[in-house]
Protein backbone atom coordinates (compact mmCIF):
# COMPACT_ATOMS: atom_id res chain seq x y z
CA UNK A 1 0.00 0.00 0.00
CA UNK A 2 1.29 3.42 -0.91
CA UNK A 3 2.02 5.43 2.24
CA UNK A 4 0.68 8.66 0.73
CA UNK A 5 -2.72 7.07 0.13
CA UNK A 6 -2.81 5.38 3.53
CA UNK A 7 -2.69 8.72 5.36
CA UNK A 8 -5.95 10.59 5.02
CA UNK A 9 -5.79 14.28 4.17
CA UNK A 10 -6.63 16.22 7.36
CA UNK A 11 -9.69 18.42 7.36
CA UNK A 12 -10.48 21.36 9.61
CA UNK A 13 -12.74 19.15 11.66
CA UNK A 14 -10.38 16.19 11.95
CA UNK A 15 -7.29 18.32 12.67
CA UNK A 16 -9.00 20.20 15.51
CA UNK A 17 -11.00 17.18 16.70
CA UNK A 18 -14.14 19.30 16.56
CA UNK A 19 -16.46 16.35 17.12
CA UNK A 20 -14.76 15.34 20.36
CA UNK A 21 -14.34 18.95 21.44
CA UNK A 22 -18.04 19.73 21.17
CA UNK A 23 -18.93 16.64 23.20
CA UNK A 24 -16.98 17.85 26.23
CA UNK A 25 -19.60 20.34 27.41
CA UNK A 26 -21.85 18.32 29.70
CA UNK A 27 -24.07 20.43 31.96
CA UNK A 28 -25.00 18.76 35.26
CA UNK A 29 -28.13 20.74 36.06
CA UNK A 30 -31.45 18.95 35.67
CA UNK A 31 -33.38 20.28 33.96
CA UNK A 32 -30.46 21.86 32.15
CA UNK A 33 -30.03 25.52 33.03
CA UNK A 34 -29.54 27.60 29.86
CA UNK A 35 -26.60 29.56 31.35
CA UNK A 36 -24.56 26.53 32.38
CA UNK A 37 -23.22 25.92 28.86
CA UNK A 38 -21.63 29.39 28.80
CA UNK A 39 -20.15 28.77 32.27
CA UNK A 40 -18.57 25.49 31.15
CA UNK A 41 -17.23 26.74 27.81
CA UNK A 42 -15.63 29.81 29.43
CA UNK A 43 -13.76 27.71 31.97
CA UNK A 44 -12.74 25.07 29.45
CA UNK A 45 -11.35 27.77 27.16
CA UNK A 46 -9.42 29.25 30.08
CA UNK A 47 -7.84 25.87 30.79
CA UNK A 48 -6.82 25.56 27.14
CA UNK A 49 -5.17 28.99 27.31
CA UNK A 50 -3.44 27.97 30.55
CA UNK A 51 -1.98 25.03 28.66
CA UNK A 52 -0.63 27.32 25.94
CA UNK A 53 0.76 29.76 28.51
CA UNK A 54 2.65 27.00 30.34
CA UNK A 55 4.06 25.86 27.01
CA UNK A 56 5.13 29.37 26.00
CA UNK A 57 6.58 30.36 29.38
CA UNK A 58 8.70 27.22 29.34
CA UNK A 59 10.03 28.32 25.95
CA UNK A 60 10.65 31.85 27.25
CA UNK A 61 12.70 30.47 30.11
CA UNK A 62 14.78 28.39 27.71
CA UNK A 63 15.33 31.33 25.36
CA UNK A 64 16.45 33.54 28.25
CA UNK A 65 18.92 30.88 29.36
CA UNK A 66 20.23 30.75 25.78
CA UNK A 67 20.27 34.56 25.53
CA UNK A 68 17.99 34.37 22.51
CA UNK A 69 16.47 37.74 23.36
CA UNK A 70 14.28 38.23 20.29
CA UNK A 71 12.59 34.86 20.79
CA UNK A 72 12.18 35.44 24.52
CA UNK A 73 10.61 38.86 23.97
CA UNK A 74 8.21 37.81 21.22
CA UNK A 75 7.03 34.72 23.09
CA UNK A 76 6.58 36.71 26.29
CA UNK A 77 4.57 39.23 24.30
CA UNK A 78 2.40 36.36 23.08
CA UNK A 79 1.77 35.21 26.64
CA UNK A 80 0.75 38.71 27.65
CA UNK A 81 -1.68 38.91 24.74
CA UNK A 82 -3.20 35.58 25.79
CA UNK A 83 -3.59 36.81 29.36
CA UNK A 84 -5.38 39.92 28.10
CA UNK A 85 -7.69 37.77 25.97
CA UNK A 86 -8.37 35.57 28.99
CA UNK A 87 -9.40 38.56 31.06
CA UNK A 88 -11.82 39.70 28.36
CA UNK A 89 -13.13 36.15 28.06
CA UNK A 90 -13.73 35.96 31.82
CA UNK A 91 -15.59 39.27 31.61
CA UNK A 92 -18.33 37.58 29.59
CA UNK A 93 -19.36 35.81 32.80
CA UNK A 94 -20.32 39.20 34.19
CA UNK A 95 -23.65 38.75 32.42
CA UNK A 96 -24.40 35.84 34.77
CA UNK A 97 -26.71 37.31 37.43
CA UNK A 98 -26.95 35.81 40.95
CA UNK A 99 -30.28 34.06 40.40
CA UNK A 100 -29.08 32.45 37.18
CA UNK A 101 -25.92 31.11 38.84
CA UNK A 102 -27.91 29.81 41.79
CA UNK A 103 -30.02 27.95 39.25
CA UNK A 104 -27.18 25.45 38.68
CA UNK A 105 -24.66 26.14 41.45
CA UNK A 106 -25.84 23.31 43.70
CA UNK A 107 -25.03 20.80 40.97
CA UNK A 108 -21.34 21.82 41.05
CA UNK A 109 -20.74 20.46 44.54
CA UNK A 110 -17.30 21.54 45.74
CA UNK A 111 -15.88 21.89 42.21
CA UNK A 112 -13.90 25.13 42.14
CA UNK A 113 -11.33 27.05 40.12
CA UNK A 114 -9.01 26.60 43.09
CA UNK A 115 -8.69 22.99 41.94
CA UNK A 116 -7.14 24.07 38.64
CA UNK A 117 -3.72 22.41 38.60
CA UNK A 118 -2.67 24.44 35.56
CA UNK A 119 -3.39 27.71 37.35
CA UNK A 120 -1.07 26.72 40.20
CA UNK A 121 1.46 25.50 37.64
CA UNK A 122 1.54 28.96 36.07
CA UNK A 123 2.13 30.66 39.40
CA UNK A 124 4.88 28.24 40.39
CA UNK A 125 6.51 28.38 36.98
CA UNK A 126 6.48 32.17 37.08
CA UNK A 127 8.19 32.28 40.45
CA UNK A 128 5.57 32.60 43.18
CA UNK A 129 7.09 30.14 45.62
CA UNK A 130 7.35 31.71 49.07
CA UNK A 131 7.26 29.10 51.89
CA UNK A 132 3.80 30.04 53.19
CA UNK A 133 2.35 29.79 49.68
CA UNK A 134 3.96 26.39 49.05
CA UNK A 135 2.83 25.03 52.44
CA UNK A 136 -0.74 26.11 51.80
CA UNK A 137 -0.65 24.57 48.34
CA UNK A 138 0.69 21.27 49.70
CA UNK A 139 -2.03 21.19 52.36
CA UNK A 140 -4.68 21.61 49.68
CA UNK A 141 -3.35 18.39 48.11
CA UNK A 142 -3.05 16.52 51.43
CA UNK A 143 0.70 17.06 51.59
CA UNK A 144 1.68 15.78 48.14
CA UNK A 145 1.73 18.04 45.12
CA UNK A 146 0.48 16.59 41.82
CA UNK A 147 3.37 15.40 39.60
CA UNK A 148 3.20 18.41 37.27
CA UNK A 149 3.51 20.83 40.20
CA UNK A 150 6.22 18.81 41.95
CA UNK A 151 8.26 18.79 38.74
CA UNK A 152 7.97 22.57 38.37
CA UNK A 153 8.95 23.23 41.99
CA UNK A 154 12.02 20.99 41.62
CA UNK A 155 13.36 23.16 38.77
CA UNK A 156 14.35 26.85 38.65
CA UNK A 157 11.48 29.24 38.04
CA UNK A 158 11.22 31.73 35.21
CA UNK A 159 11.85 34.48 37.77
CA UNK A 160 15.12 32.87 38.86
CA UNK A 161 16.30 32.54 35.27
CA UNK A 162 15.26 36.09 34.45
CA UNK A 163 16.84 37.62 37.56
CA UNK A 164 20.25 36.30 36.50
CA UNK A 165 19.87 37.21 32.82
CA UNK A 166 21.79 40.55 32.88
CA UNK A 167 24.67 39.05 34.86
CA UNK A 168 24.83 36.03 32.57
CA UNK A 169 24.96 38.41 29.60
CA UNK A 170 27.81 40.38 31.18
CA UNK A 171 25.67 43.47 31.70
CA UNK A 172 25.66 43.67 35.49
CA UNK A 173 22.18 43.63 36.99
CA UNK A 174 18.70 44.87 36.15
CA UNK A 175 19.51 48.32 37.55
CA UNK A 176 22.27 48.68 34.99
CA UNK A 177 19.81 47.70 32.27
CA UNK A 178 17.22 50.28 33.34
CA UNK A 179 19.77 52.98 34.12
CA UNK A 180 20.88 52.87 30.48
CA UNK A 181 18.18 51.18 28.38
CA UNK A 182 19.65 52.39 25.06
CA UNK A 183 22.79 50.34 25.67
CA UNK A 184 20.88 47.24 26.75
CA UNK A 185 17.88 47.32 24.42
CA UNK A 186 16.99 43.60 24.24
CA UNK A 187 17.21 43.11 28.01
CA UNK A 188 15.25 46.29 28.63
CA UNK A 189 12.46 45.17 26.29
CA UNK A 190 12.42 41.75 27.96
CA UNK A 191 12.16 43.40 31.37
CA UNK A 192 9.20 45.43 30.15
CA UNK A 193 7.41 42.30 28.93
CA UNK A 194 8.07 40.54 32.25
CA UNK A 195 6.68 43.42 34.27
CA UNK A 196 3.73 43.60 31.89
CA UNK A 197 3.06 39.95 32.73
CA UNK A 198 2.81 40.86 36.41
CA UNK A 199 0.57 43.81 35.59
CA UNK A 200 -1.80 41.76 33.49
CA UNK A 201 -2.03 39.08 36.17
CA UNK A 202 -2.99 41.80 38.66
CA UNK A 203 -5.77 42.88 36.30
CA UNK A 204 -6.84 39.24 35.84
CA UNK A 205 -6.98 38.63 39.61
CA UNK A 206 -8.83 41.87 40.25
CA UNK A 207 -11.39 41.12 37.54
CA UNK A 208 -11.81 37.60 38.91
CA UNK A 209 -12.39 38.93 42.43
CA UNK A 210 -14.94 41.48 41.22
CA UNK A 211 -16.65 38.82 39.12
CA UNK A 212 -17.05 36.58 42.18
CA UNK A 213 -18.40 39.48 44.23
CA UNK A 214 -20.76 40.46 41.44
CA UNK A 215 -22.25 36.98 41.15
CA UNK A 216 -22.39 35.71 44.76
CA UNK A 217 -21.61 38.81 46.88
CA UNK A 218 -18.46 40.13 48.65
CA UNK A 219 -18.97 38.22 51.89
CA UNK A 220 -20.06 34.87 50.47
CA UNK A 221 -17.98 31.74 50.04
CA UNK A 222 -17.62 30.08 46.65
CA UNK A 223 -17.99 26.40 45.86
CA UNK A 224 -14.37 25.91 46.92
CA UNK A 225 -15.03 27.37 50.37
CA UNK A 226 -13.13 30.64 49.92
CA UNK A 227 -14.50 34.17 49.82
CA UNK A 228 -13.45 37.21 47.80
CA UNK A 229 -11.38 38.34 50.81
CA UNK A 230 -8.95 35.53 50.00
CA UNK A 231 -8.83 36.69 46.39
CA UNK A 232 -8.16 40.24 47.54
CA UNK A 233 -5.24 39.01 49.62
CA UNK A 234 -3.70 37.47 46.51
CA UNK A 235 -3.98 40.55 44.30
CA UNK A 236 -0.42 41.70 44.80
CA UNK A 237 1.40 38.44 44.12
CA UNK A 238 4.21 39.19 41.68
CA UNK A 239 6.58 36.94 39.79
CA UNK A 240 9.23 39.59 39.12
CA UNK A 241 9.49 41.87 42.18
CA UNK A 242 13.14 42.57 41.36
CA UNK A 243 12.15 44.44 38.21
CA UNK A 244 9.62 46.48 40.16
CA UNK A 245 12.29 47.24 42.78
CA UNK A 246 14.64 48.50 40.08
CA UNK A 247 12.18 51.31 39.44
CA UNK A 248 12.63 52.43 43.04
CA UNK A 249 16.39 52.51 42.58
CA UNK A 250 16.19 54.39 39.29
CA UNK A 251 13.81 56.97 40.77
CA UNK A 252 15.87 57.40 43.95
CA UNK A 253 19.09 57.73 41.98
CA UNK A 254 17.53 60.30 39.66
CA UNK A 255 16.19 62.25 42.64
CA UNK A 256 19.62 62.36 44.25
CA UNK A 257 21.31 63.43 41.04
CA UNK A 258 18.57 65.93 40.37
CA UNK A 259 19.09 67.57 43.78
CA UNK A 260 22.83 67.84 43.22
CA UNK A 261 22.24 69.32 39.77
CA UNK A 262 19.75 71.81 41.13
CA UNK A 263 22.19 72.89 43.82
CA UNK A 264 24.95 73.31 41.26
CA UNK A 265 22.74 75.30 38.94
CA UNK A 266 21.45 77.42 41.82
CA UNK A 267 24.98 78.13 42.96
CA UNK A 268 26.00 79.14 39.46
CA UNK A 269 23.05 81.51 39.27
CA UNK A 270 23.96 83.08 42.59
CA UNK A 271 27.57 83.49 41.51
CA UNK A 272 26.47 84.99 38.23
CA UNK A 273 24.12 87.37 39.96
CA UNK A 274 26.80 88.33 42.47
CA UNK A 275 29.29 89.12 39.73
CA UNK A 276 26.71 91.08 37.83
CA UNK A 277 25.80 93.12 40.91
CA UNK A 278 29.41 93.83 41.80
CA UNK A 279 30.03 94.96 38.27
CA UNK A 280 27.02 97.21 38.52
CA UNK A 281 28.31 98.58 41.82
Amino acid sequence: MHLGKALAEPTYSSYLQIGRLLELQRPLSAPEHPDELHFIVTHQAMELWFKVMIHELTRVQQYIAEQSWTQAITKMRRVNAILTAQTAQMDTLGSLDPQSFLGFRRFLGSASGFQSVQFWALELLGGIRDPAYLNQLRRSYDGDLPPILAKIVAAPSLAETASNAPRAAGTGDWFDVYANPECHGPLFLLGEELIEYDRRWFIWREEHMLLVERIIGPGQHGTGGRSSHYLQHRLHHRCFPFIWDVRNRVTETAATQGTETDLTVTGAIHRSNGTHLSQQA
